[in-house]
């Protein structure tokens, strides 16, 4: 009671240090908005080297090969099972897994979880909203098996928002277990789920190759945001408990994001 009291008193120095002490979801987001700074103009120049550069028409005329090679080869249960690929990733299915998942992440108090998933899912999605409006590239010219989006083809939103959300679940599922078998199963989904994704939007007429190539750069660009956000906002929240005198979380409790 006496160190509470003490510490209650406006002049304790370790009421200085931690009300000096970053908050972790400032931290947290301080990192996100940074990456996006990095990552979108990365992003940017890729497609604008595709489309706008002396290397472009070499580029689109191997796109468009591959593009025609898929379609070439299509029969029924390919179609069926691009299908399913690019449903994994549309807009509803990300949000179902990523919504369940982070509220069993909140339930549980897995903070450092859920700072990592929403950050990565923040980063991909407004790298890609941003990157798409200004690199406005058309869609393959062969005939595409599902409505066009109203974006423009790079880069695939569909490839990189599967890696920030399947491969990204993948790295906690193995951070949190170490089961072998576990960790082999749950990284061979975050890596075939994507793939799967990217190559049924080639398949399906919705995207260059290219698109989804740099959408590999996006998705892992995002998750390591994300881990960096994460990681920096653990630290800060165990630098405000030792300020505050309080014990460290416990170990379930990765990391603390106070509002």
């Amino acid at each position: 009671m006496a160190k509470a009291a003490a510490f209650e008193d406006a002049g304790d120095p370790r009421r200085e240090v931690a009300e000096r002490s970053r908050r972790p979801l400032v931290v947290a987001a301080a990192i996100a908005l940074l990456g996006f700074v990095v990552l979108a103009p990365l992003l940017i120049g890729i497609g604008l080297l595709i489309t706008s550069s002396s290397f472009s028409d070499s580029i689109m005329s191997w796109d468009g090969s591959v593009s025609r090679w898929f379609e070439a080869h299509r029969t029924a249960p390919l179609n069926t099972w691009t299908d399913i690929g690019s449903i994994m990733a549309g807009t509803g299915t990300i949000l179902a897994v990523a919504g369940l998942s982070l509220a069993i992440m909140v339930l549980r108090r897995l903070w450092y979880d859920v700072t990592f998933l929403a950050v990565a899912l923040f980063v991909e999605f407004a790298v890609f909203l941003t990157t798409t409006a200004i690199v406005d590239r058309p869609r393959p010219t062969i005939q595409a098996l599902d409505p066009l989006p109203v974006t423009s083809s790079f880069p695939s939103g569909h490839t990189a928002a599967s890696i920030a959300t399947y491969a990204g679940l993948a790295f906690l599922v193995a951070l949190h277990n170490r089961d072998t078998l576990v960790r082999i199963v749950a990284w061979t989904l975050g890596v075939l789920i994507p793939l799967w994704v990217g190559l049924s939007r080639i398949y399906r007429g919705l995207h260059h190759p290219t698109d989804v190539a740099a959408s590999v750069v996006l998705g892992i660009g995002a998750l390591l945001i994300a881990a960096l956000a994460a990681r920096a906002a653990t630290a800060a929240a165990e630098r405000r408990r030792a300020a505050e005198g309080q014990p460290p979380p416990a170990r379930t409790e990765r990391a603390e994001v106070p509002a």
